[in-house]
């Protein structure tokens, strides 16, 4: 991780963040939903002036690492990226959204954080990476599962 100089200061900061829509409904399913989060987030980092490093999608969940928020409290940067991505989305894909009946919120109130210390961003990419290929995992073989009707009903039919 690089250490940060400006004027005044030198160091680093940088959080582990995480959002879960409101009811933790899995809207992140929707590809379109998912894309204009993401860009949403993206634009928010870039005109704030830090760096998302890796940002990664569960069905009913957002991880984000952010580094270089040292002019930001955790809870000022949860409430521009929350804010900004849940108006835009709420603009641009109102009949999508409103399909999850997530009513007046998109965000659920709350939100995960961790500071993240002297490691690598490559190590906290992976990490990330890594823990969400599990989440999707997990949908695809729920979907797989829903679309093949079981046709044993029971021990005796497959016995005979």
């Amino acid at each position: 991780m690089e250490i940060t100089r400006n004027r005044h200061s030198l160091g680093g900061s940088n959080y582990h963040m995480q959002f879960t829509p409101k009811y933790r409904k899995p809207v992140f399913r929707n590809r379109k939903i998912r894309a204009l989060v993401k860009a949403a987030l993206k634009y928010k980092a870039h005109v704030l002036h830090v760096t998302i490093e890796a940002i990664e999608f569960g069905p009913d969940h957002v991880h984000m690492f952010i580094s270089n928020c040292q002019n930001y409290s955790v809870s000022k940067l949860a409430q521009y990226f929350k804010g900004y991505s849940s108006r835009i989305v709420r603009k641009h894909l109102p009949y999508d959204v409103m399909y999850y009946n997530n009513g007046p919120s998109f965000w659920s109130d709350g939100y995960f954080y961790e500071s993240i210390g002297r490691v690598t961003s490559d190590m906290v990419k992976f990490y990330i990476e890594r823990q969400q290929k599990k989440h999707w995992i997990r949908v695809d073989s729920e979907i797989s599962q829903s679309s093949h009707p079981i046709i044993q009903k029971s021990l005796d039919s497959f016995c005979s």
